[in-house]
């Protein structure tokens, strides 16, 4: 399956900048001590917040709009294409076999990967990996993350990457030092009582909504933060979508609608004007819907803090198929 994602590496620029620098630190020897507590926010985090399997779990028949395997969890194979960078990408496989998975790693090697996009190589990972993002997700939360990967299920699914291809404007960003951020290190989440501050640091660190909503213009520096795009995001499958405004402007973002109405509607994958969600937003749902009320509250919280963003977003442009998904017809 292909997906394109107009303006991904500009996304990850924007995450990376102010923190670019691709220093890459030695891994160390140290193991998660994994506890059941720790591997259940791990697979929250994997599972709900971060989403992972969206990306990184193979869809049925190769289409996104007809859902994850069940069968290949984690197990990679997707391919993920940015025309207007230059940009085509096979997801890995992050099952714990050995041979075509991580199995084989070590936990800091997994941790390294997660949050500075490096492999177990030292080789430099590339978008889509949000590893700009993942930059900010805490030590603890890195450690559940790791905890949880071990318990995945091995799956033996080796995903041919000599054929990743990136323009060479995206080699020389990567060169420069341009997309990768400083290792993190000592990070710590904001408390859970700070609704604004805790949601923002699930919207940036792990559930990395602005990666998509975001794109338009320069980026959230230039006043951008959550307006949406005008950058479509493609696939054969669903044709194009561009990612909404979730600010507070009443005309053209969130700002006519509840705290309430704007959770229902991440339950439901229903847009706040009724329609169904489309792709590839509706993949993410399942992840999202499963989410405790308390961190849908605090990112929400976090969202009706943003000031508010007159930009106007272009509508859908949908596959017969894809209409059919959202009950349009076609």
């Amino acid at each position: 399956m292909t997906m394109k994602r107009s303006g991904l590496l500009m996304a990850a620029l924007l995450a990376a900048a102010g923190c670019s620098g691709k220093a890459i630190r030695p891994v160390t020897a140290e193991k998660v001590a994994s506890t059941p507590e720790l591997v259940a926010r791990g697979g929250y985090i994997v599972n709900q917040v971060a989403a992972c399997g969206a990306c990184h779990t193979p869809h049925v028949n190769g289409s996104f709009i007809e859902g994850e395997r069940a069968d290949a969890y984690l197990a990679g194979g997707m391919r993920i294409d940015d025309d207007t960078f230059g940009l085509h990408v096979a997801v890995p496989n992050i099952t714990q076999d050995a041979q075509t998975g991580i199995g084989g790693w070590t936990d800091d090697q997994i941790a390294r990967a997660v949050r500075d996009g490096v492999r177990a190589d030292d080789q430099l990972l590339m978008p889509p990996m949000p590893f700009g993002s993942f930059g900010r997700m805490s030590d603890d939360d890195t450690r559940a993350v790791v905890a949880y990967l071990r318990t995945v299920p091995p799956v033996k699914n080796p995903v041919d990457r000599a054929q990743n291809h990136f323009s060479f404007g995206v080699r020389f960003a990567k060169r420069m030092g341009f997309i990768h951020h400083k290792p993190a290190a000592h990070v710590t989440a904001p408390p859970r009582t700070d609704r604004v501050k805790y949601g923002e640091y699930l919207a940036h660190g792990i559930a990395i909504c602005h990666d998509c909503h975001s794109l338009t213009g320069r980026g959230p520096s230039d006043g951008n933060l959550f307006a949406g795009s005008d950058d479509p995001m493609e696939d054969p499958s669903w044709g194009k979508v561009y990612p909404r405004n979730l600010t507070t402007d009443r005309d053209t973002g969130l700002g006519n609608y509840t705290a309430e109405q704007i959770k229902q509607a991440l339950r439901a994958g229903r847009r706040l004007d009724g329609k169904t969600m489309a792709p590839p937003m509706s993949g993410f749902v399942p992840h999202f819907s499963g989410m405790t009320d308390d961190d849908l509250d605090a990112i929400i919280a976090y969202l009706q803090a943003i000031p508010a963003k007159k930009h106007q977003i272009p509508e859908r442009q949908l596959t017969p198929a894809a209409k059919r998904l959202v009950g349009e017809g076609g």
